[in-house]
């Protein structure tokens, strides 16, 4: 469904010694009936712009590509606004899988389109068992993280994790892509956090993060944000059994490596499309571990 309502969009990032209000924009782009006559295992929400259109494409053929084994997964790339508009809205009209608001499409507003995925589960699909947050420039090996998850148990409840940092340490150099000054954050280190470039939550904790996002100052850093929503929560991380299951970096590929992570970073197109390829030609002669929740 989209909602021609670009004529206020926010053309600004948020200030940090504000609080974020998610409610306050609204949507360009919606999907509000995507979840009205199922009940997904697994929501993967993946953050992109709207010139990552080839991304888009090889996602959808590949791993984010519907129901594996009869359960049933589904996934929504999240976007903020910017000139591209009409490009986006004739994509949307083709997948219906795009849900936009209007903030300013920036770097410092990935926190807002985060907490957009939030909101949006927890308005149009609170059924939903798990969650997923991840990137467009991610290798997601979903079947391995359905068998993790595994969906013939009941689902798990304040469930969060992913690749853990422990006891962070804010970045305080200018120089730093991850820079924060004690004005914004004054904490000598930040709670415990999983990359953003992918995290798995179950459902029940999507409405707890958007409703502690309210009280919480805003940090354009989502992943560290969402971190101090949980402790805010109360909510424990669990920590992945390996330490390579969820990878901040590029894993080298061989199929049956690939067969054992859960995601692999800085991923283009290209590599997306032909290691699925690969590995699906490779299907059924890997061994993968044993498979157990986390």
């Amino acid at each position: 469904m989209i909602q021609r309502v670009i004529s206020n969009v926010s053309t600004t990032t948020l200030d940090p010694n504000t609080y974020l209000n998610i409610n306050s924009y609204k949507y360009i782009i919606n999907e509000p009936d995507k979840c009205k006559d199922q009940n997904p295992f697994l929501i993967i929400l993946i953050a992109t712009i709207a010139k990552e259109v080839e991304q888009r494409q090889v996602i959808r053929k590949t791993w984010a590509n519907g129901a594996k084994d009869g359960i049933t997964v589904m996934h929504l790339f999240m976007l903020g606004f910017d000139k591209d508009l009409k490009l986006i809205l004739n994509e949307s009209q083709t997948y219906h899988d795009i849900i936009q608001k209007d903030f300013k499409e920036a770097y410092n507003n990935l926190t807002l389109k985060t907490i957009m995925g939030m909101e949006w589960i927890s308005t149009y699909c609170p059924q939903s068992k798990y969650v997923m947050k991840t990137d467009s420039d991610m290798f997601v090996i979903t079947e391995y993280l359905l068998e993790m998850l595994q969906p013939n148990l009941p689902p798990k409840q304040n469930f969060f994790t992913g690749a853990f940092f422990k006891d962070p340490v804010p970045h305080r150099s200018k120089e730093s892509k991850w820079y924060v000054p004690y004005s914004v954050y004054a904490e000598s280190r930040y709670p415990d956090f999983c990359s953003g470039t992918g995290y798995v939550l179950s459902g029940d904790l999507a409405t707890k993060i958007l409703r502690s996002s309210f009280k919480i100052k805003y940090l354009h850093l989502e992943d560290v944000f969402v971190g101090i929503c949980l402790k805010k929560e109360e909510v424990e991380i669990t920590v992945p059994p390996t330490e390579n299951l969820f990878n901040i970096y590029q894993v080298q590929f061989t199929p049956c490596g690939y067969y054992n992570l859960i995601t692999s970073h800085s991923m283009p197109p290209s590599l997306i499309l032909q290691y699925w390829q690969n590995m699906q030609a490779h299907k059924g002669q890997c061994l993968r571990n044993n498979a157990s929740i986390f």
